[in-house]
């Protein structure tokens, strides 16, 4: 936590303690809301969200919760918390994807305490943040693979990593890779897709991958995976500091592609509901295989034209 996080959150209990003291029918109103931030967001996530979402989906949340929104905003009544208070919070997260997902939480969090009548104004509807600007991911170079496949070698989380490069999975989806997933016998993988409705999916079982998951020792229910979701994202940064643990899906789709299999097979196999999301996502690497292609044409209409 810095130093600034600190003197606003002691800035904003002194606030809170000032408010008490001044007393009148307003601070008493304030002061009689059953739930606390931290308390109310423990609530909220235990009766709106975790029976109708994912673990996935809820691993995410629960990031947000525990990761970000408790140890930087401190404990206050409900009704207390400000746009304001929200609003330096959120601005003070650098990456735009996670001010994004902690935002998305404490929006519908107070939403629901709103509609309740927990808390008579919603403090996330006076709150702007810039609007998230997707990054294009980079797919590793050949020697990059190759310094990344000798820097995971032994490491604690090195089937994991190779299940993503060999596979395109997201995170979350092989976090949620069990053992009747995987169907040997037919060469099928079956994916529980965590982001889209295209998402779910069955993809082949390739060889590398049934090598790569039969050498693994199952977890007693069943998975092949248990890491909290948020582990495997910073240890990879420190194995490979130039890219995103994102990187390695990237990878996957870019040597699809090389290798000339049909975008339509690529699109299902990533999960992607579109075929024009993966287009979009991959036009570089389309664009680098045409020229490569006319570079190809043009070389043996110049050997043609001088036999």
């Amino acid at each position: 936590m810095t130093t600034e996080t600190r003197l606003a959150q002691i800035e904003m209990k002194l606030d809170l303690v000032l408010a008490l003291l001044q007393g009148g029918a307003m601070a008493s109103e304030q002061a009689a809301c059953a739930y606390t931030l931290h308390a109310w967001l423990d609530e909220w996530l235990r009766a709106y969200k975790v029976p109708n979402i994912k673990r996935g989906t809820f691993n995410m949340i629960d990031i947000a919760v525990r990761v970000h929104i408790k140890p930087n905003l401190p404990d206050v009544p409900l009704n207390l918390v400000t746009g304001l208070e929200l609003q330096k919070f959120l601005t003070g997260i650098n990456m735009g994807r996670t001010r994004k997902s902690v935002f998305n939480v404490l929006k519908e969090s107070f939403a629901a305490a709103h509609n309740l009548k927990l808390i008579t104004d919603n403090p996330t509807q006076a709150v702007k943040i810039p609007v998230h600007i997707h990054e294009r991911g980079m797919a590793l170079t050949p020697d990059e693979i190759v310094a990344f496949l000798a820097a995971i070698r032994g490491h604690t989380l090195e089937n994991y990593f190779l299940f993503l490069l060999y596979t395109g999975c997201r995170r979350s989806e092989a976090l949620t890779l069990y053992r009747n997933d995987v169907d040997f016998e037919n060469k099928l993988l079956h994916i529980h897709g965590t982001k889209t409705k295209g998402s779910k999916r069955t993809i082949p079982l390739f060889e590398n991958v049934a090598a790569l998951l039969s050498g693994i020792e199952k977890k007693a229910d069943g998975s092949y995976f248990s890491f909290a979701p948020d582990y495997p994202t910073h240890k990879f940064k420190k194995l490979c500091p130039t890219h995103r643990l994102h990187d390695l899906r990237h990878t996957f789709a870019t040597t699809c592609l090389k290798a000339k299999i049909p975008m339509k097979v690529v699109q299902k196999w990533l999960g992607h509901s579109k075929l024009s999301t993966t287009a979009d996502t991959y036009s570089h690497v389309t664009d680098e295989i045409n020229r490569a292609e006319a570079a190809a044409l043009d070389l043996y209409l110049t050997q043609k034209s001088s036999e």
